[in-house]
């Protein structure tokens, strides 16, 4: 009796727990198809504002566009990727949400999108343009990697069905187990030729200069390239898989490995300048500590002949350290030439680089101020307690580089940086940060 009453139990509970895992696995399916869905319809309406002429369209499409933004948010709440960094895509959906409540109220105040006349009608047409670009790029990504995926994925493991984060399970067998999970993360790497920063932690689009400097050939470029990859044997060759004009014209060079996917690494046709290079291979466990990988980007950074530069941020994510440096002059930060460097986690290779951001803000800069540090501090308030400062250049709206004194304060439990104007005494920016 009593083993029949531990096989009924043990039936019981496989039963049960069979069916809790496919519910969780419905939930979730049905939260990256509905992600999809609104996603597709955010690229619809954003299309439609573009070529809408009169107020009641317009007001009609935004109210359209912020229903689909809270849609969306709401459905990568209900997936599981707690701890993987999907801060771009977020982003710009917060960002599609602001643009659209301020585009409404611009309407309200008889400044209508086709008011050709008004700077700022003509400014937020733009903005909504490009917006719709991101849209549209996260849109094709998301389709096809759905399509691909879904029919080949379980969000959540048989054998670890209570595990729903789906980061912590890529760590305990990583691969292909989640195409969905990596297709997200693929999306939000592929959305950086949309943004970059001047700041950590902060995400905004580039729209400053771009590098520039004397043509390359296509030939040029591999050599460029293969001289900037980490030297391995188990790269087989170097080809030019695909050539982009415009603004900032680039080749695409493909780096063709014996046993992983190939490395990408984009070449600038103006000047040759490395933009961004990376590596897809999955990354095995944890083997290094964070200050040996450290040392792996800064020794990376130094055989290329990079300037002085100083760490300012890092984010660990899926086994691989995300470094962020900005350049040093004459112990001035200089925020907008900033360079990440991301390095496997398992055995210090370098799997990825970023350096549009240095390349396009490499000119001469001022870094002697006006005011001495003790005038700059009198126009920090009162209340804040002054933790450390030092100068830093920052950029402004308009994309111009200013010379500002970088103060660290505590209010409170919080710690911010304030950036004082070093000829002004303006109070340009204020970033919140993490105690340090």
């Amino acid at each position: 009796m009593i083993l029949v009453g531990l096989a009924v139990f043990g039936g019981s509970q496989y039963y049960a727990n069979r069916a809790y895992r496919l519910q969780l696995e419905a939930g979730y399916k049905r939260a990256f198809r509905e992600l999809a869905v609104h996603i597709d319809g955010l690229e619809t309406e954003l299309s439609k504002l573009l070529v809408a002429n009169s107020a009641t369209q317009q007001f009609g499409g935004l109210a359209n566009v912020l229903r689909l933004v809270y849609a969306a948010q709401a459905n990568l709440g209900q997936l599981p990727v707690h701890g993987v960094n999907l801060a771009r895509i977020e982003n710009l959906l917060a960002q599609v949400q602001t643009t659209a409540v301020n585009t409404a109220q611009g309407i309200h105040s008889a400044r209508p999108l086709s008011d050709t006349a008004g700077r700022e009608s003509a400014s937020m047409r733009a903005r909504l343009a490009r917006l719709y670009e991101q849209v549209q790029y996260v849109n094709v990504e998301l389709q096809s990697q759905l399509v691909l995926g879904e029919r080949r994925t379980s969000w959540v493991d048989w054998r670890d069905f209570m595990q729903t984060s789906i980061s912590q399970a890529a760590e305990i067998t990583p691969g292909d187990r989640y195409p969905l999970m990596q297709a997200l993360l693929m999306i939000e790497d592929g959305m950086e030729r949309f943004y970059d920063s001047d700041f950590p932690s902060e995400l905004k689009r580039f729209e400053g200069p771009v590098p520039s400097g004397e043509p390359v050939s296509a030939s040029e470029a591999v050599a460029i390239a293969k001289a900037f990859l980490p030297q391995t044997d188990a790269i087989t060759d170097l080809v030019v898989t695909n050539q982009t004009e415009g603004e900032l014209p680039t080749y695409t060079v493909t780096a063709n490995t014996v046993d992983q996917n190939p490395i990408t690494i984009e070449i600038g046709k103006k000047g040759g300048h490395v933009l961004w290079m990376t590596n897809p291979r999955v990354v095995g466990d944890q083997q290094l500590s964070q200050a040996e990988m450290i040392k792996s980007a800064q020794s990376f950074l130094n055989e290329r002949g990079f300037p002085e530069v100083e760490l300012i941020d890092t984010d660990l994510n899926l086994n691989r350290l995300m470094c962020s440096f900005v350049v040093t002059d004459d112990d001035v930060l200089i925020y907008p030439q900033q360079l990440k460097v991301q390095v496997a986690a398992d055995n210090g290779e370098i799997v990825g680089y970023q350096g549009l951001a240095y390349q396009s803000f490499a000119y001469i800069r001022k870094t002697t101020p006006v005011l001495s540090p003790e005038q700059a501090q009198e126009f920090i308030i009162e209340t804040a307690e002054i933790l450390e400062q030092r100068l830093a250049v920052i950029l402004d709206p308009n994309f111009d580089q200013i010379l500002t004194y970088q103060f660290r304060v505590k209010n409170g439990t919080d710690q911010f940086l304030i950036y004082i104007n070093a000829d002004s005494g303006a109070e340009e920016k204020i970033t919140r940060v993490e105690p340090g």
